[in-house]
């Protein structure tokens, strides 16, 4: 999958609707594979346990849906799922997300971290004393300098996914030492804790050339308890093996392997033993696995969510039609084809920028975004469109609008289907283009070459991860490029606000424009349902955006 996940620069993670899922529960298992309880874990269900009670050795094997191409996570092509899960494991960053989806510090990088001026913001970070990159290189100073300076904005040469925090920095400084950083920001940035993660050298973040491309099936220089072995390509595997320069608690496992499984692989895969965990997201996934021996089921509520996003590059320039289709999808039936049997109560996502577990949850769909097919067509008719036959035309065109989906996902294929008919009943031919999973993202989703997509979006755990989806920053994750001067500055007034309840409220207000101008439609919040070996710890269903410790994965005693 693909959407916002891991903590740093303001962007999000993307991830394809291969194993997509809705609100869901979680315990043990119970002999006939069912969850013990029916309910989610609010605080993640990993099977948490002392690292003392964790044997040392041992090799963990998990699933990705695709290699990454790109790891370095600022670059465009960087900030997928599968590459942040990976990647937190051999880079270091200043903050973690906890289970309560608090950022907590982490000392292992720098050892404090303040405010330490509100008029003008300025932070000072301390790097703890030891720490080292692989290669031998203390992490100092420059490896926050280069930072800033590729990700601000200010060198087009840099093809970055989000610039908005670094380009609020006025200057990143040393202090009393170059083990500290002083950085003064131009302007308020709340969510200043996300900046920084993850943190890579100033040797390849220094040359826009080496920014691009150095990271591309490569991850050269590792600062983690891991350290990337292997990337096969061929074998479609990464393997990451503990980093003998690691200051910190040294970590439990001989390696982990990294497994790319195409569609429903992994399920295969983790019944006949090949890997140790994998997800039940979906009806389908769900009703293989249940059944499967020495298994615990694990769940919690994800920071993911499932959405059908528009591009402006073709017919769907015009608002009236994308504002039709909002109304003519029923995404209460769309959520049912992905949660179907699943024995967990799940509702329809109403907010593009937050979740359904977040305290400032609201819906915002209301008339903007609600099932309703006489509204559609009324839309299209005022817009000057006529039925000829069973399909719409203007002006001698039909209209006629393609999904572009990643080939081999029943999941997005199923979801493509329904909204084939749901349309059709309006006068809408939409039609199904499948592509390749490995050109999916970098071919047809970043350049925003699609009518309409279908793919994952996970959160980061910082409110203004999000905003470089819906403003109209050319180099951000707005593939769709769908904005509006309103929205962007509502957004840029709420990522300056220092008061969360005010903050709120103007995220909110920015999503009710968000749906008018027909953005996207969210469709459902995903549980995270993993099914593993029972004697996996400190692994499996994380609530929310929660960092993994990688230092105490491993297989209990």
């Amino acid at each position: 999958m693909k959407i916002t996940k891991k903590l740093g620069l303001a962007a999000g993670l993307v991830s394809i609707a291969l194993v997509v899922t809705a609100c869901s529960g979680g315990g043990g298992n119970d002999g006939d594979g069912a969850a013990k309880n029916g309910e989610l874990s609010p605080d993640g269900d990993i099977n948490a346990t002392a690292a003392a009670d964790v044997e040392q050795g041992g090799t963990l094997t998990l699933p990705l849906s695709q290699l990454p191409s790109q790891w370095n996570y600022g670059q465009l092509d960087g900030a997928l799922v599968d590459s942040a899960l990976m990647e937190s494991a051999v880079l270091p960053q200043p903050f973690r997300i906890d289970e309560k989806g608090v950022p907590q510090i982490d000392e292992n990088l720098v050892t404090s971290a303040e405010a330490t001026s509100d008029d003008p913001l300025v932070v000072t970070y301390d790097i703890n004393p030891d720490a080292v990159w692989n290669d031998g290189t203390p992490i100092t100073v420059a490896d926050f300098q280069a930072w800033k300076t590729a990700l601000d904005g200010s060198n087009a040469e840099y093809l970055v996914g989000s610039t908005l925090g670094p380009d609020r920095m006025a200057s990143v400084e040393a202090g009393s030492s170059d083990k500290q950083v002083v950085v003064t920001y131009s302007e308020p940035f709340s969510d200043w804790k996300s900046m920084f993660a993850p943190l890579y050298p100033a040797s390849l973040y220094n040359d826009p050339t080496a920014f691009n491309t150095a990271y591309v099936d490569d991850l050269p220089v590792s600062g983690g308890p891991y350290k990337v072995e292997k990337i096969d390509t061929t074998a479609q595997t990464v393997t990451i093996v503990p980093n003998e320069m690691w200051w910190g608690d040294a970590p439990k496992l001989d390696s982990v392997v990294f497994r790319a499984l195409d569609s429903d692989a992994d399920v295969d895969a983790y019944l006949n033993g090949e890997i140790d965990y994998v997800t039940g997201n979906s009806s389908e996934r769900y009703d293989r696995l249940k059944g499967a021996k020495d298994t615990d089921i694990r769940a919690a509520p994800s920071a993911r969510y499932t959405h059908v996003d528009f591009s402006t590059k073709g017919i769907l320039a015009d608002e009236k039609i994308r504002q039709a289709i909002q109304h003519a999808v029923d995404r209460e039936a769309l959520g049912k084809v992905i949660t179907s049997t699943l024995p967990y109560e799940l509702q329809t996502l109403n907010n593009h920028l937050f979740l359904s577990t977040d305290g400032a949850y609201q819906d915002n769909a209301k008339e903007t975004g609600d099932y309703d097919v006489d509204e559609a067509k009324k839309i299209l008719a005022d817009d000057g469109w006529e039925l000829n036959g069973d399909v719409l035309e203007k002006d001698g065109e039909q209209l006629e609008v393609a999904v572009t989906i990643p080939s081999g996902t029943p999941i997005s294929q199923q979801l493509s289907e329904v909204m084939q008919s749901q349309l059709a009943a309006v006068g809408i031919k939409l039609t199904i283009n499948a592509v390749s999973v490995d050109s999916f993202f970098e071919d047809n989703v970043t350049p925003g070459n699609y009518d309409m997509t279908i793919f994952v979006w996970a959160g980061t755990g910082y409110q203004a991860s999000g905003v470089s989806i819906y403003n109209s920053d050319e180099q951000g994750q707005n593939y769709g490029r769908v904005s509006s001067p309103e929205i962007d500055d509502l957004l840029s007034q709420a990522v300056a606000e220092g008061d969360p309840d005010t903050a709120a409220d103007l995220y909110n207000q920015a999503d009710e424009k968000i749906w008018e101008i027909g953005h996207s439609m969210p469709i459902i919040q995903a549980p995270l349902i993993s099914f593993q070996s029972p004697k996996l710890a400190n692994y499996g269903a994380r609530a929310g955006a929660s960092d993994v410790d990688w230092t105490i994965v491993g297989f209990t005693k």
